[in-house]
């Protein structure tokens, strides 16, 4: 097993718990823009996860040792890809993170009433932050991901990217507060608590329509313009192995959701929410991995025993420090490294 194989696995693993840090805060600052008592089931998860950004931020180290064994770019001396200032923006992007969870939970803070809305303090710093959030994840998902194949851009990119980690946070926030109301003994499943499952559900929807139309889009148009720079990128996922995991993602990442969540019933069981979502989550997965993997194992699918090993290590520390997080009170403040909303 080379070196490079496990950070290429190591680089899939972080990402995938990016997403889910990122997308938890994202879907805070949207609440806190556009009100709504459905945040009360998912709020804890997702305040926890906001509070990781820091941890995440410190989980890129072995990604920035390793550039120049990740990346096949790192020899060249390219205006926009080279070592240095891609160093530069990556810690950038990392801070800027850190920043706004900080800037946004410690603003939370005063919120009163999160069924209202965020307190003003908050309310400016999602209007804000939803804007540099979006910014940032398009440039670094250009650096991370698709600089794995240099040649390739997609001025989409960025976009499909960002709307997957909201999928990832919404999904992972909806698992959380499923899996609550399945122990015993049981908070009863009031008409309150389904209605707050249906609009989550239609939050769902809403990101798995979403992510679905981005994502054909690219592929409709770059395919569609059938340039060998452009289209090599979809050459190596569509026209080798990778392929069947292309179809594994977009029946159970979009076509299977799609239909489940457009029912009343399923939407307003929180149970059956939270298995959904969980299950979203697991696909969100395979989605990264997708993105990530065949750029370095081009010529056919295969796994690699180190992807299994990252993903368990990586997840198992983030899931760790989680419900650290978890058990913080709102009023805490900056602690050993994490960030207390």
């Amino acid at each position: 097993m080379s070196a490079a194989t496990i950070l290429h696995s190591y680089l899939f693993a972080w990402l995938f718990v990016l997403g889910i840090t990122l997308g938890s805060l994202a879907n805070l600052m949207v609440q806190s823009l556009t009100t709504g008592r459905w945040v009360a089931p998912v709020r804890p998860a997702w305040i926890a996860a906001a509070r990781m950004v820091p941890w995440v931020a410190l989980l890129f180290i072995p990604v920035l040792l390793g550039v120049k064994v990740i990346y096949p770019w790192s020899d060249a001396h390219g205006r926009w890809l080279n070592v240095p200032f891609w160093a530069v923006r990556s810690v950038a992007y990392l801070a800027i993170w850190c920043l706004l969870a900080w800037g946004y939970l410690r603003a939370d803070r005063r919120t009163i009433d999160p069924a209202a809305g965020g307190a003003p303090g908050a309310r400016g710093w999602s209007a804000a932050g939803l804007i540099v959030y979006t910014f940032t994840v398009s440039l670094a998902a250009f650096d991370w991901i698709a600089s794995l194949t240099p040649t390739w851009f997609s001025s989409g990119f960025g976009l499909v990217v960002g709307t997957g980690q909201m999928l990832s946070g919404a999904a992972f926030g909806v698992a959380v507060a499923g899996r609550n109301w399945g122990r015993t003994p049981m908070t009863p499943i009031t008409p309150v608590v389904r209605r707050d499952f249906h609009d989550l559900g239609n939050l769902l929807l809403m990101y798995v329509l979403s992510w679905a139309y981005l994502a054909f889009t690219q592929f409709l148009i770059i395919w569609s313009e059938n340039i060998p720079k452009e289209i090599h990128w979809y050459v190596r996922r569509l026209q080798t192995g990778w392929v069947s995991l292309g179809w594994i993602v977009v029946s159970l990442h979009f076509a299977l959701p799609f239909l489940i969540l457009l029912s009343r019933t399923a939407k307003r069981s929180p149970l059956f929410m939270g298995a959904l979502a969980a299950a979203l989550l697991v696909v969100h997965m395979i989605q990264v991995y997708w993105m990530v993997i065949p750029s370095v194992r081009p010529d056919a699918f295969s796994i690699a025993w180190s992807d299994a090993v990252a993903l368990v290590v990586v997840a198992g520390i983030w899931l760790v420090l989680w419900r650290r997080a978890l058990r913080v009170p709102r009023e805490a403040s900056l602690v050993s490294g994490v960030i207390h909303g």
